[in-house]
């Protein structure tokens, strides 16, 4: 297989929507040596094309076997990023799409393990409660009768940092997982492990991220508008205390497993 051009592995950034992958892509992309663009999303479609039986079966039946098309497509992604990279006068590229969370036992077999990523989680009420607020399709499969968007929230970030958990536990010491709380209360410490963990010389600038240049894309606005890290969380306190407890209950297994408690 081909690899990347850049001189140290590209970045994955996973996690559920809502808990803080945008704020994590402008951080990274503020670092000297790291180009991080807009959702690049093109991916989803590359990654079905493998994961699809049939889609696959054509070209198995043309003679190809499932390696030489892992390594196309990683010929095609690191062709566009690199360029990209290269465009922005950096060596290495990280990448931030949350539905990619969806394909990461795919994308980890196009790199074949010649990948890092950064996974992001989130007290999962507050994210429920900024899901709540979106008109997104994502939970449309969790909606049944009348229940709460704020459930229907609920139970898709239980199943999105389920899968989650499962990938840290698959590719062990090549993923490093950042608490959004944590990263927004107390940002340098958690930052310097970051880089310390991508092997990046520690650059203090990429706490006030807004003032660099980056791509704009599908993103919180929240994002763009704050010149640096700010805490944003217990919103989802305002709840009537029984929704909470509800809630709660819907997931606690993975609360559990991520040490998140109702306060």
């Amino acid at each position: 297989m081909k690899s990347p051009t850049p001189t140290k592995k590209p970045i994955y950034i996973l996690g559920c929507q809502r808990s803080g992958t945008s704020l994590l892509r402008r951080i990274i992309g503020s670092h000297s040596n790291i180009a991080a663009p807009a959702e690049s999303a093109f991916l989803v479609q590359l990654a079905r094309m493998f994961e699809i039986k049939r889609s696959l079966q054509g070209l198995l039946d043309m003679g190809f076997s499932e390696e030489d098309v892992l390594a196309q497509m990683r010929v095609f992604i690191c062709h566009f990023f690199d360029e990209y990279t290269k465009s922005k006068g950096k060596n290495r590229w990280a990448d931030k799409t949350t539905p990619y969370l969806d394909h990461a036992d795919t994308i980890e077999r196009i790199f074949n393990g010649e990948v890092v990523y950064v996974g992001i989680v989130r007290h999962g009420l507050d994210v429920a409660n900024s899901l709540s607020k979106m008109d997104w399709g994502v939970l449309a499969p969790y909606f049944a009768g009348d229940i709460d968007k704020r459930i229907a929230g609920i139970k898709f970030w239980r199943d999105q940092n389920q899968k989650l958990l499962d990938f840290k536990s698959k590719v062990g010491d090549r993923f490093h997982l950042i608490r959004y709380e944590e990263l927004t209360e107390s940002p340098s410490p958690v930052l310097q492990d970051l880089f310390s963990f991508l092997y990046e010389p520690w650059e203090s600038g990429v706490l006030n991220y807004n003032n660099y240049d980056h791509d704009p894309g599908f993103e919180s606005d929240e994002v763009a508008e704050h010149k640096s890290i700010v805490p944003n969380s217990g919103r989802y306190k305002a709840w009537p205390k029984g929704l909470q407890e509800q809630a709660f209950s819907e997931a606690r297994e993975i609360f559990d497993s991520l040490d998140y408690h109702l306060n």
